[in-house]
Order: C-alpha cells, then structure tokens, then sequence
C-alpha cells in the first residue's frame, strides 16, 4: 500500500530529493513550498503527488493546509519537516532578527506542522514523524549560531515528543553533516568548513534516501558514519570533544589567514 507522505520544504534541495524519491517508489508525496510554480513542474515531471504552497512560519496557513489534505485525501501516513534554511556568520555579526527568522522556520515551522497533524495520528491510531535535523543540532559551531540554535531546539523537540506519543507516533530525526545544497550560496565548502568536514560533504540525493530509510524505522541517525562516531565521542568525553573541536577551528582559520 502505498503512503501518503507530507513534506515540507519540498521545492528545492533535500526536500525536492526526497519527495522524487517517494514519486519513484509508488508512494503519494504531498509536496508544500512556498514556490507555487517550482512545485506544479515537479508534479507535472513525476506524474503523481501534488502540491500546496504554504508558508511553515504562518501558523494559519498551516492549519488551513491540514485541513484541506484531511478533507481531500483522508489521510497522512509520514510528516517530513524539512523546511529551513541557515546563513554563515558570526554570532555578533548576525542581527538577534535573523536569529529569530531561522528559529521561526526551521524549529517553530516544524513545531506547527507537527502540531497540526498530531490530532490526526492520534485519531488513526498511527503515524510517523521524520524531522530533518543536522549534525549542527548535536554539536555547536563557529559562526552557525542562530542555525545551531534552532536545530538543537528541533532535537529536543522530537525527542520529546516521543517520549510524549511513542508508540502510535512514531519520531525519527535525521542530522546530517554538510550537505551540497544552496545552503552554500556557491562558496566552497573549504572556505566555510575545516578540510576535515568539508571532505564529508553529502550529496542531497544520498541524504534523501537516508530520510525514506528512516520511515521504515524512525529513530535519531547521523550521517555520514564518521560523524556519528564523532558525535558518539562528544557524549562520552564532552570536555575533550570540544577542546579538540576548537583547536581545529583555531588552525582551519589560521591555514585561511596564511592563505590571503
């Protein structure tokens, strides 16, 4: 039986890949953006699915969204929250009303959407939730604070509302490391990350797939593999973790220094 499946952020980057993957696999993807257009052409490409543009930050259009997917399909098997977006820079260059723009979407976004849906899976006695998260929500980062802030407060969340609603809601929060997107806004990825993150850089095809994989059973999973050991290390020798992390910052700036 195939799943119908509400993603948001769908237009661009790991959402686009996502919802392609789902079209590919017989599932129904809901597709929500606010690029009414880009949306209809992914529609009319794939064949299947369909589209609501909806802007996460308006808690009225989200509602209203809901409603009408209920209304028209009767159901909503998978919620993905992927919608957000982050910016480079550092903590007191960044004005505190980007700070607040990044957390109304990529945390308070996820927040309405999810609560919006949640009555429904309550009500079928099922559901899953799968929140695009990053390694940015584990760990802190230099010149990522408002991004880093508004994924750690998407990892508490989901992990509490599992703790809230596990069983018949089932959360899984995916948290890759850097992924080749328009997050970049075309620099290389050298120029903003040391070499050691940079070379791990992901593809949002393979971050896609990692995503479909976690439906099947939802759970916190970081990505790629090295990260995850690396994230494994800071819980058990946090001190150590993040002495080290600075020391390689610390360098990474003076070889860009050296370098000017």
């Amino acid at each position: 039986m195939s799943r119908i499946v509400l993603v948001t952020g769908a237009s661009k980057g790991i959402g686009k890949e996502i919802s392609r993957e789902l079209a590919g696999r017989g599932d129904f993807p809901l597709m929500v953006a606010r690029n009414a257009e880009t949306l209809r052409e992914m529609k009319e490409e794939w064949g299947t699915g369909e589209s609501f543009p909806c802007d996460v930050t308006n808690g009225e259009a989200v509602q209203e969204l809901v409603t009408e997917v209920i209304r028209r399909f009767g159901r909503v098997d998978v919620l993905v929250n992927n919608a957000g977006y982050g910016k480079f820079g550092g903590a007191l260059d960044t004005p505190v009303e980007e700070y607040g723009s990044m957390m109304e979407t990529n945390y308070l976004g996820t927040v309405r959407m999810t609560l919006a849906l949640l009555p429904h899976f309550l009500q079928q006695g099922k559901g899953r939730v799968i929140n695009i998260a990053s390694v940015a929500g584990l760990s802190g980062s230099p010149n990522l604070a408002p991004y880093v802030g508004s994924k750690f407060a998407l990892v508490g969340f989901s992990e509490s509302l599992h703790l809230e609603y596990a069983p018949v809601v089932q959360v899984g929060v995916l948290c890759p490391g850097p992924v080749r997107t328009s997050f970049f806004q075309g620099k290389e990825p050298s120029r903003l990350f040391p070499a050691l993150l940079a070379r791990e850089l992901l593809d949002a095809k393979a971050v896609a797939r990692e995503a479909i994989r976690l439906m099947e059973r939802p759970r916190l999973k970081v990505i790629p593999g090295s990260l995850s050991w690396a994230m494994r290390f800071r819980r058990w020798f946090p001190d150590l973790y993040l002495r080290l992390t600075r020391h390689l910052y610390r360098e990474w700036e003076k070889e860009k220094a050296g370098s000017r």
